[in-house]
């Protein structure tokens, strides 16, 4: 499940009270040539937007770093926060995000005639 055509990156972001380090999740109208990852840093911080979207995050206390981190499946964080944002490391085209896996081992597990699980609401609408 590609989120959309662009590059995705894992980010550093340091704000003042806190380092979250996550999977940044671009806006769909954010669609231009030269999606260089600097670019897209840029683009990102200077186009106008108010919140940013980090997958699978890490977020680390900053005053006190023994706590152990809080891990969040999503987060969005205000830009107007932001103190610094790093690539750390830009993810191939072909990484999947872990809620993929999760939807194939559905499939599987409603394949399989043994097992009867309760349908969910919008399947009951149907």
């Amino acid at each position: 499940m590609m989120m959309n055509d662009l590059p995705r990156m894992q980010v550093l972001i340091t704000t003042n009270e806190q380092h979250i380090e996550g999977e940044l999740l671009l806006p769909e109208n954010m669609r231009f040539s030269n999606s260089i990852p600097d670019n897209m840093l840029f683009y990102i911080l200077n186009g106008g937007f108010q919140f940013i979207t980090l997958k699978n995050c890490e977020v680390k206390d900053r005053k006190n770093l023994a706590f152990r981190p809080d891990k969040s499946p999503q987060l969005h964080v205000n830009i107007s926060c932001i103190m610094t944002m790093q690539i750390i490391e830009i993810l191939p085209d072909d990484y999947e995000y872990e809620d993929y896996y999760d939807e194939e081992d559905e499939e599987d597990n409603e394949n399989q005639p043994n097992q009867q699980r309760p349908k969910s609401r919008t399947n009951r609408r149907r």
